[in-house]
């Protein structure tokens, strides 16, 4: 299934083995002996998982790493399963190269799986900062499986795609012809004049088994007909509704505040026929694909992501002269298949059930289908890279406004388009003054929206997370913040909700000595810390003017102010914003 690595070289792979044996001879065997290893870190390891893409798999999943780290501790007394040393992980490569030493595909699928949720493990340690050992040995480990489960580099890219040439009329039959489209008609239909919507902008409980019928889903059973892993609270607990719904609202068929949904602007269209509703249908079914070629697993070494790369190099392929072939009926199943390809499998099931991957002898993408799927794997490919190695060298100047305030507050800053979101969250701290005591999460879509979020890799281990996210260290502003008129959403303080809107006014090279930020204007004096949101600044600025308010006296103290001060909200210190800025990254 193209799950496997390589097996060549061979000299090289038998050389590297040796090195290993002549540091550790390997006494680990692929068994399940009593564990060794401390239940709570499996249960936390469980849960781990079930925040990601494992929901289903958490438990077989940790009970293969339980047996692994078992026999790492029969094998050397002293290991540590939250300290790997280098020598543990060669011991664990050297049993896996013994399970592939008889060329078995069982066998290599065995090996595969044993390393890869070995990997996963030390991902979660590192993410949930339960690693107890040096970060030299951390990155020596990993490393040393990652060469082993990583797989080959794509054959396929997506400028290799020649689209052959296809009559407006025949993509738009074999686009309309897909169950997303009447899905989506249905879903339209359902919101009428409008529906409630939770403050997470999805449909009520209550309404869920409504607009399940009138989509098709079945409550019961998840899309691989099991019955649900877990009780479903919200619609986000259906996947499948999840995305028809995101999907509407991407292209403008819903519209969806705080409150309820109510028709777009594109919602007759989604039922037009004739070509002049080609490219919204084309949009659809575009963004459909696309999500489900992107993981909401976080961590690009999970076995979801691995996935998406397998799947994506499919299709791919699939739209080429010589597609992928299909699995035939004696391909292994069940037990005798690698995790890995059971994930793989399962996921291109589903996008054949979906109707625009077909299988036969092959996994093949219509050719009236082209056009949209190819678009999807680009944009899937491009939402995940985000390498600092790839930006371009500019400065980006943006203007930061705070949502909600009686009086406009604002910050306009030019800063280097390469500072990973983590820097701009501190800038932007920095110029409104704020103290950094609270949460917070960028957002390219609306405050609150469940959409992909980007947070601190600190905060995965205890956020309640409701929608994908991303480490902001590991994103470049420029990544998301390319053009002029690109948005993005910072949220600080759950409480108060503190809400920043921030659009590149433009993008230019840096001129030589240009430094790293540069506050450039603003308006304004920015909201105390902890001042109970727009409404409450809004009233202590109003208290601390009034002397016959009730709350003045309390206020003025709290604000710190001296008897004969006044506070300005007019008020707005460039100089000082831009010494903090140096601060920062002097």
């Amino acid at each position: 299934m193209g799950s496997k690595r390589s097996r060549n070289p061979g000299q090289k792979r038998a050389a590297k083995q040796q090195a290993r044996q002549r540091r550790n001879r390997s006494t680990v065997a692929p068994l399940f002996p009593a564990s060794a290893v401390d239940p709570a870190l499996i249960d936390s390891f469980v849960q781990w998982l079930r925040r990601g893409d494992l929901t289903e798999d958490a438990e077989l999943f940790a009970h293969l790493v339980e047996s692994t780290l078992t026999n790492l501790a029969h094998a050397h007394p002293g290991f540590r399963a939250t300290g790997w040393l280098p020598a543990d992980a060669h011991t664990l490569l050297d049993a896996a190269d013994e399970l592939t030493a008889d060329n078995s595909e069982d066998m290599d699928d065995i090996a595969l799986t044993i390393v890869a949720s070995a990997l996963t493990f030390l991902n979660f340690l590192d993410e949930t900062r339960l690693w107890t050992s040096t970060e030299e040995n951390l990155i020596h480990c990993i490393e040393d499986l990652i060469h082993f489960v990583e797989p080959q580099p794509p054959v396929v890219l997506p400028e290799d795609i020649a689209l052959p040439a296809v009559d407006e009329k025949d993509e738009l039959r074999a686009l309309t012809s897909l169950p997303l489209i009447a899905s989506l008609v249905a879903l339209v239909d359902w919101v009428g004049k409008g529906a409630a919507v939770t403050s997470t902008k999805v449909p009520k409980p209550a309404s869920i088994p409504g607009l399940a019928d009138a989509l098709g889903v079945d409550l019961d059973l998840d899309s691989e007909g099991f019955p649900r892993a877990r009780r479903i609270r919200s619609m986000r607990d259906v996947p499948e509704m999840l995305t028809y719904w995101e999907t509407a609202e991407e292209i403008g068929l819903i519209t969806v505040n705080s409150t309820r949904a109510v028709r777009g602007p594109n919602a007759e269209l989604i039922a037009d026929r004739t070509t002049r509703a080609l490219p919204l249908i084309r949009a659809a079914v575009t963004e459909f694909v696309r999500s489900q070629l992107v993981s909401t697993q976080h961590h690009p070494l999970d076995l979801t992501q691995l996935t998406d790369v397998v799947v994506t190099q499919v299709i791919l392929a699939g739209m080429t002269s010589e597609p992928p072939v299909a699995d035939s009926e004696d391909a292994p199943s069940g037990d005798e298949q690698s995790l890995l390809d059971s994930f793989v499998y399962d996921r291109l099931d589903r996008l054949v059930e979906q109707k625009w991957l077909t299988k036969d002898d092959a996994y093949r993408v219509p050719a009236a289908l082209q056009p949209a799927v190819l678009r999807a794997v680009q944009l899937a490919g491009a939402e995940t890279e985000y390498a600092l190695s790839d930006m371009v060298d500019s400065h980006v100047t943006l203007r930061i406004s705070l949502e909600g305030n009686h009086i406009p507050v604002w910050r306009r800053v030019r800063l280097d388009a390469s500072l990973p979101l983590s820097a701009l969250h501190d800038i932007i701290q920095s110029a409104f003054g704020w103290e950094d005591c609270h949460l917070h999460e960028f957002s390219a879509g609306p405050a609150y929206s469940g959409g992909r979020v980007f947070i601190p890799n600190e905060d995965f281990a205890h956020r309640d997370l409701v929608g994908p996210a991303v480490a902001e260290e590991e994103v470049p502003v420029g990544s998301l913040l390319s053009s002029v008129g690109d948005r993005l959403t910072y949220l600080y303080d759950f409480g108060d909700d503190w809400i920043h809107h921030i659009v590149v006014e433009s993008v230019d090279n840096p001129a030589p000595e240009s430094p790293v930020a540069l506050c450039l204007d603003g308006r304004n004096m920015a909201p105390y810390e902890d001042s109970g949101g727009p409404w409450g600044w809004a009233n202590m600025i109003e208290a601390s003017a009034d002397p016959h308010h009730q709350d003045h006296s309390e206020i003025r103290d709290w604000l710190g102010l001296r008897p004969d001060q006044q506070l300005d909200p007019t008020s707005f210190d460039r100089d000082g914003i831009n010494e903090a800025f140096a601060t920062l990254f002097g």
